[in-house]
């Protein structure tokens, strides 16, 4: 039987054909606005309770279960979360705060610098605000200090500086980032955590195949791809490389602490502890000291891209719409992995062919021409290649009739 979305107006001319034809063959005289009444109110009755339970009926898919809360019988419980849960993906990410430390210059030694003292940026605008209370007994001092802000909008870099909201005197008014011990990320979001939620649900871990390495390292939060290898030269070694997010990692390549926590994410379930991942006898950390040595991070392959002999439109137009999708072709490039990458549609060669296809799809758009596409790799120009393993691609440098933008 299939379901049909009628209208109030259909189920109530379905309730007057049926009691006209059933009753008043024996009341003629029943009154028509009273048959007309009571059949709108059964008609909104009965639409209410096709569309709950046509509601209900999309909780028992992660692609359509609902991402708000809603109450039932006095419970509140957010449908699609539960899915996760229940599945071993856990609550949606929250949104974290970049952390750091500076180190401040002191005028007055044996003072202290009181934790909740403001600083501010004038690289992203934020306030940043010192997280201990630090004696200065030395002409500097390392300082923790937090975003008061959550998400990537706070992020700072080595080197950056900051300055002290109020002056003081004890302390120069300028102090200088000298390390990043954790970067700002913004909460995820509906679209993110239903993809993770789909994508553990449509591949469970299976006790320790190469896909369930994919799985636990997306748990961690900044990791944007893994690509997992048993290890050649151990018979129970596997390899990972783990690749960052771009808002986080401008080139991809992770931080050892990032590294640690994916070796962690596969060994131990990151919400009980408990050490139910990674097979015991496969060997993630070969020095058995936590540093998880075949935990590695990718690396990037540089491409420098060509477009000669442009026409019919500015050259700098010409290279604004076409630099993003020539930077998009590289960054969708990925190593082939047997069982886990798609082999109807490998994404491991760079082809200067596929290049001129991106560049002639633009070109058209545009109206404008252009005479060939050339890619180099350490200054040797190539027609294709194919990323080894662990291999990421990326623009390096692209020229427009000689010219680079």
């Amino acid at each position: 039987m299939q379901f049909e979305n009628k209208t109030i107006e259909e189920i109530r001319d379905l309730i007057i054909n049926a009691i006209g034809n059933n009753f008043n063959t024996a009341f003629r005289l029943l009154p028509k606005s009273f048959l007309f009444t009571i059949a709108t109110v059964l008609a909104g009755v009965f639409v209410t309770c096709y569309k709950q339970i046509a509601w209900v009926f999309l909780q028992l898919f992660p692609e359509t279960a609902y991402w708000r809360t809603v109450t039932t019988l006095g419970i509140p419980i957010r449908p699609l979360v539960k899915w996760g849960v229940l599945i071993g993906v856990g609550e949606p990410r929250l949104g974290t705060q970049w952390r750091g430390q500076i180190i401040v210059n002191v005028v007055s030694t044996g003072t202290t610098l009181i934790s909740g003292t403001q600083l501010r940026s004038d690289i992203t605008g934020r306030v940043y605000i010192t997280e201990d209370t630090v004696s200065l007994e030395e002409d500097t001092a390392p300082v923790p200090v937090v975003c008061a802000e959550i998400g990537p909008i706070g992020n700072l870099e080595k080197g950056d500086t900051l300055d002290f909201v109020t002056p003081l005197g004890n302390v120069q008014r300028t102090a200088t980032v000298e390390l990043v011990a954790a970067y700002g990320l913004d909460g995820e979001t509906e679209t993110e955590y239903r993809e993770r939620v789909i994508r553990r649900f449509r591949s469970p871990p299976l006790g320790g195949a190469l896909s369930d390495y994919q799985i636990w390292a997306s748990d961690v939060p900044g990791v944007i791809g893994a690509y997992p290898y048993s290890d050649p030269n151990s018979a129970a070694g596997v390899l990972v490389f783990v690749a960052g997010a771009l808002e986080q990692f401008p080139r991809r390549i992770p931080t050892p602490d990032l590294l640690r926590q994916v070796g962690d994410a596969c060994t131990l379930d990151p919400v009980t502890g408990r050490a139910n991942r990674k097979p015991v006898t496969a060997v993630l950390d070969p020095a058995f000291d936590g540093t998880y040595k075949n935990i590695r991070p990718i690396s990037v392959v540089n491409y420098a891209v060509c477009i000669n002999g442009v026409a019919g439109i500015p050259m700098i137009d010409f290279a604004n719409a076409v630099k993003p999708a020539i930077e998009n072709y590289f960054l969708g490039r990925e190593p082939y992995i047997r069982g886990l990458s798609d082999d109807n549609n490998r994404l491991d060669t760079i082809s200067r062919n596929n290049l001129t296809s991106v560049v002639d799809q633009i070109s058209v758009s545009l109206r404008a021409e252009f005479d060939d596409v050339t890619m180099e790799r350490n200054g040797t120009q190539i027609a294709s290649e194919t990323l080894g393993m662990g291999e990421l691609a990326e623009l390096l440098r692209l020229s427009v009739n000689g010219v680079a933008v």
